[in-house]
């Protein structure tokens, strides 16, 4: 039915940013060999696991909590702590950013 439509279509949208992050990491190792690949590879995703993802989980988190916090009639989520994480955020994507961009003119 529907459901079963609905869990094929995600199944391939997911295998085929598989098979293009495949692709591209063939392609860069072809390029510039294993260490740049690695470097990239490795950059990016320490990056978005240490200064991405953890400020974007939280924000989620908060803004879920506010939404149950303002039904029970209670006060709202903190300003200053969303600009906080928005900041480590921000700073991840340019640790990621300058990692791209080191490794690229490495190549």
């Amino acid at each position: 039915g529907e459901k079963e439509d609905r869990i094929r279509t995600f199944e391939a949208g997911r295998s085929a940013i598989v098979a293009g992050a495949v692709a591209a990491t063939f392609g860069l190792a072809q390029i510039g060999g294993f260490g740049a690949v690695a470097n990239l590879v490795g950059g990016v995703a320490q990056g978005t696991l240490a200064f991405v993802m953890p400020p974007a989980i939280a924000v989620a988190v908060a803004r879920r909590r506010h939404e149950f916090v303002e039904s029970e009639g209670g006060s709202g989520l903190s300003t200053a702590g969303e600009i906080g994480q928005y900041a480590l955020a921000l700073f991840g994507i340019s640790v990621v950013s300058a990692v791209t961009y080191f490794t690229f003119t490495e190549i």
